[in-house]
């Protein structure tokens, strides 16, 4: 049937074969060891991160509140304390919030305070649509919680600090809101 020299080719073949099954095996297991400890590496790497993480975060609220609420305070003073002596009114503002759903809205109507100046009374007149634009801008940054009794003083500083920059005749010292809707 066969020869012997057909015999030893076919066994040498078998045997490369064989060979070459045990060296895919044994690189296959070594990428295998690499990949599993490279993973646990870093697992426990950003599992310990993120419980340090999760403790630093609280400090770090809590500063900001802190933070804020002496905002807050200063703010309210600084606005219980001031007193116009004039104001003009901007009209009625109707302004979607910055909330996800995009249904919520603010319909408000304010006033700026100001010293009595001739001056600064023409120019808030011409800038009307100038004034409404930078508080529509305001206003359509908040989202509904933040419009809140608490958070008005640091709404309306907000507003006194974006109307005053475009004013060159005198500064608005106060905001007052006569109606404030918010759905």
């Amino acid at each position: 049937m066969c020869s012997e020299k057909e015999k030893v080719k076919w066994k040498n073949k078998t045997e490369k074969k064989g060979g070459n099954k045990i060296k895919f095996i044994a690189i296959g297991l070594v990428a295998l060891i690499i990949v599993g400890a490279g993973g646990y590496f870093g697992y426990s790497k950003f599992a310990k991160d993120k419980g340090t993480q999760k403790t630093a975060a609280p400090a770090a609220v809590q500063t900001a509140q802190t933070t804020t609420q002496a905002k807050t305070t200063q703010n309210q003073s600084y606005l219980e304390q001031i007193v116009s002596e004039k104001n003009i009114g901007l009209d009625e503002c109707l302004v979607n919030l910055a909330d996800e759903d995009g249904k919520r809205y603010v319909k408000t109507k304010i006033f700026v305070g100001y010293d009595k100046n001739s001056k600064l009374e023409t120019e808030l007149t011409e800038k009307k649509p100038l004034i409404r634009d930078a508080v529509i801008a305001v206003l359509r940054s908040k989202k509904a919680a933040e419009i809140t009794p608490k958070n008005m003083d640091s709404l309306k500083m907000e507003l006194i600090q974006k109307i005053n920059p475009l004013l060159k005749k005198g500064q608005i010292n106060n905001v007052y809101f006569s109606d404030l809707l918010v759905q």
